[in-house]
C-alpha cells in the first residue's frame, strides 16, 4: 500500500517559525528559508512562482533541468505540467460551450455512439469534465478489477483506445459519484477536434495559450526544447536518475501531455481573472458545476478542485507524472497565486511503489507555503550545520526500556545511531514496538484474541465476544475468515514471530492496538472492546509501519542535536534526537520517547 506521511519537525522556538509578514524582501527570506528545507535534502527540484494581489511576490528557481550537462533551472525552464492540462483543457471546452458549439449537458454518445452504447447517452461533457462519469475505462490507473490501461510508448489513436476499452462498463450511475478519470480527458481532448474542425494542439494555441500570452506553452511537444527540464527519480536520495522512456503523449492528450513555464501559468490565471479567456460566468462553472469527492467538503469543478486550507478558500490542480509534478492554485479571497513546476519524483509512480512521498508538492511544501503567506507559523526540517569535533568521541548507550537500547556512534566523524535489544528492531518503529504500559481488562481480552489467532487455537474465543461478536469468533465461518487472513500475512510476509499491544485508547470503550511481527512485515489490529470487556469489533490497523533498519546515518543538525532521514531509509517518518551527558530525547514528529543513559565507553 502506498502510503503519504506527513511529519512536521519541532524546532527550537524562534527557529523556522514565521510570523507576520508585509515586505516582499521578508517574503523573500521566509520562503527562502522554507524551500532551502527541502533542497538540503533533495526533496526538491524545479521553479516556484507566488504572486499577491496581482503582483509576483517570489519567483525562484532550484536544482538542474539537466544534470548530465550541468545545466540549472531557470524561470525559463519547460516542465511537463501533467495533470494542470486538465484546467487547460477545460477552458477549451468552455471556449466551445460559450460559442455555442456544445452544451455542458451534451452527451457522449453524440461524439462516440459506439462507444459504450448502452451507457454513453447518460454520460455528458460535464461529467467527463468534473469525474463523475462513472466509467471503467482509464488510462494511468488500474483498478481492482484489473479495469484500466497503463500509457506505452508506442503512438495510439482514439480509435485504437475505443476498441481497448470496448467492454467497459460503469462503475457507478454518471454524476452520483466521484472517480478519477484520465480517459475522460482524452475523449474531451477529441470532441475539441470533432467539433472545432482543428487539432487539439492547434484549437489549445489559438483558443487558450496564444489569447493568454503563454508564449512557452505547448500540447504534445515543446515549444523550445532548448529549455525543457528534463525528469528524474531519486527525489530525496543522495543521487538522481534521468527517466528515459516517457510514455507517448497521445495516450493521454489533453489530460497530461502539455508544458510550460511557471510564468506562462501565472498568466493563464491571471487571464481567467481578467475575462481574457472566458466571461466571469463561464469562470464561475469552472468551479461551481462540481461533484462532491466524499472527502471533508472537497469537490472536483471542471478541470479544478475546491477545498480549505488553514481555514481559507483554496481552488486548485495537481498533478504526477514518472519525474514531473506540479501544482496550481489560489486562496481567491486572499488574492494569492501559488504555482510549482518539479522535475524530480521519488520513483515511478505509475509502476513502483514507495512507502514515502513520491513528491513533496502536493501536501508539505504547498501547505506550509499557504500558512506562511497567511503569516502564520510553520515548522521546517532542520538544516544541517557543523559540530565541534570533539563533541563526542566515544560510543554512547541510551536505554529506552528493558528490550530497546540506542547506541550513537562517532565512525571517523561521522555519526550514526544503532538499535539493540533482545530482538532487531527499527528506531522508526519503536512506537509500535513498545508494549503500552496500561494493563486491564480490555488488554487481558486483546491479548487472548492474540494468542488465539497467532496459534490458530480458537477455543474459549467466543466467550470475550459480545452478542453479535459470538455470532463470528464463535462459528467455523467465522474461524475459517481468520485462518484465511493469518495464512494470508503468513504467505506474503513471512514466518510469524510476535506480538505485542503498544497502545490502548478510550473510556468505557477501549480500542487495543496489537502489532504482530512477521518476518518481512507488521501487521496491525485494533480489538475494539466494550464497558463489559467484551469483543465488539474489530479492524486493520493501518498506523502500523514496518522497518528493518538497525543502523541509520545521523545529520547534525545543532550541539548534540541530530536529523535522522527517513525518507532515504525507505520512506519513514523523519526523527530527530536531542542528548546531554544522561538523557536522550526520540522525537517521531507525534510522541517524544526518553532513553537514559546506560554506559559510556
Amino acid at each position: 500500500m502506498k502510503r503519504l506521511i506527513i511529519v512536521a519537525l519541532i524546532l527550537a522556538a524562534g527557529h523556522g517559525s514565521f510570523g507576520q509578514s508585509n515586505s516582499k524582501k521578508e517574503l523573500e527570506t521566509k520562503m527562502d528559508e522554507l524551500f532551502e528545507s527541502y533542497t538540503q535534502y533533495n526533496r526538491f527540484v524545479g521553479n516556484v512562482l507566488v504572486s499577491k494581489n496581482d503582483q509576483i511576490a517570489y519567483q525562484k528557481s532550484f536544482g538542474y533541468a539537466d544534470l548530465e550537462r550541468g545545466k540549472k533551472n531557470t524561470g525559463a525552464s519547460i516542465f511537463s505540467i501533467a495533470s494542470l492540462t486538465k484546467s487547460l483543457t477545460a477552458v477549451g471546452i468552455m471556449k466551445l460551450v460559450e460559442n455555442g458549439k456544445l452544451t455542458l449537458e451534451t452527451p457522449l454518445s453524440t461524439y462516440f455512439p459506439h462507444f459504450m452504447p448502452e451507457h454513453s447517452g447518460q454520460i455528458t461533457i460535464q461529467h467527463l469534465l468534473n469525474n463523475s462519469s462513472g466509467m471503467q475505462a482509464n488510462i494511468g490507473r488500474i483498478d481492482d478489477a484489473g479495469n484500466g490501461l497503463m500509457p506505452g510508448i508506442e503512438v495510439i489513436t482514439i480509435d485504437e483506445l475505443l476498441e481497448k476499452f470496448g467492454d467497459s462498463k460503469l462503475n457507478f450511475e454518471p454524476g452520483t459519484a466521484y472517480e478519477y478519470n484520465n480517459f475522460g480527458y482524452v475523449l474531451l481532448a477529441n470532441i475539441i477536434e470533432k467539433v472545432s474542425g482543428y487539432s487539439y494542439p492547434d484549437f489549445m494555441e489559438q483558443a487558450v495559450f496564444k489569447p493568454a500570452g503563454m508564449k512557452n506553452t505547448a500540447a504534445a511537444a515543446s515549444k523550445n526544447v532548448g529549455q525543457i527540464a528534463y525528469p528524474y527519480f531519486g527525489l530525496g536520495m543522495e543521487t538522481f536518475e534521468k527517466f528515459t522512456t516517457p510514455f507517448h503523449t497521445s495516450w493521454l492528450m489533453g489530460a497530461a501531455d502539455v508544458t510550460s513555464t511557471t510564468t506562462d501559468l501565472y498568466k493563464f490565471m491571471q487571464a481567467l481573472d481578467h475575462g481574457t479567456l472566458l466571461t466571469p460566468a463561464s469562470v464561475d462553472q469552472l468551479y461551481t458545476r462540481s461533484q462532491e469527492m466524499g472527502v471533508n467538503t472537497m469537490t472536483s469543478g471542471l478541470g479544478w478542485v475546491t477545498d480549505q486550507k488553514e481555514g481559507e478558500k483554496w481552488v486548485y490542480n495537481s498533478g504526477l507524472l514518472p519525474g514531473y509534478a506540479s501544482m496550481m492554485g489560489s486562496l481567491p479571497e486572499q488574492n494569492i497565486k501559488i504555482i510549482i513546476l518539479s522535475n524530480a519524483t521519488s520513483v515511478n509512480p505509475v509502476t513502483d511503489e514507495f512507502e514515502g512521498n513520491i513528491s513533496f508538492v502536493e501536501g508539505e511544501i504547498t501547505d506550509k507555503m499557504v500558512a506562511l503567506l497567511l503569516g502564520k507559523p510553520v515548522e521546517l526540517t532542520p538544516v544541517p550545520t557543523q559540530i565541534s569535533a570533539g563533541s563526542f568521541s566515544e560510543e554512547k548507550a541510551f536505554q529506552l526500556d528493558d528490550e530497546h537500547t540506542i547506541v550513537i556512534k562517532n565512525e571517523g566523524g561521522k555519526y550514526f545511531l544503532e538499535t539493540t535489544g533482545k530482538a532487531p528492531w527499527s528506531v522508526f518503529t519503536y512506537a509500535f514496538a513498545k508494549d503500552a504500559s496500561e494493563k486491564n481488562e480490555a488488554s487481558e481480552v486483546a491479548l487472548f484474541f492474540a494468542k488465539a489467532w497467532s496459534t490458530q487455537q480458537f477455543e474459549g474465543l467466543s466467550d470475550y465476544g459480545n452478542e453479535q461478536m459470538k455470532g463470528f469468533l464463535g462459528t467455523q465461518q467465522g474461524q475459517d475468515q481468520l485462518k484465511g487472513m493469518w495464512a494470508n500475512f503468513v504467505n506474503h510476509a513471512g514466518a510469524f514471530q510476535s506480538y505485542n499491544i503498544y497502545k490502548i485508547a478510550g473510556e468505557e470503550v477501549k480500542n487495543v492496538h496489537i502489532r504482530f511481527h512477521f518476518e518481512s512485515v507488521d501487521v496491525g489490529m485494533v480489538i475494539v472492546v466494550n464497558a463489559e470487556h467484551k469483543i465488539q469489533g474489530m479492524f486493520m490497523d493501518d498506523a502500523v509501519r514496518t522497518s528493518h533498519v538497525t543502523k541509520v546515518a545521523l545529520v547534525p543538525v545543532g550541539e548534540n542535536k541530530f536529523f535522522i532521514d527517513g525518507h532515504r531509509n525507505g520512506g519513514m517518518q523523519d526523527l530527530v534526537i536531542n542528548m546531554t551527558d544522561s538523557l536522550l530525547t526520540l522525537n517521531d514528529g507525534s510522541e517524544k520517547f526518553e532513553a537514559k543513559i546506560q554506559t559510556a565507553f
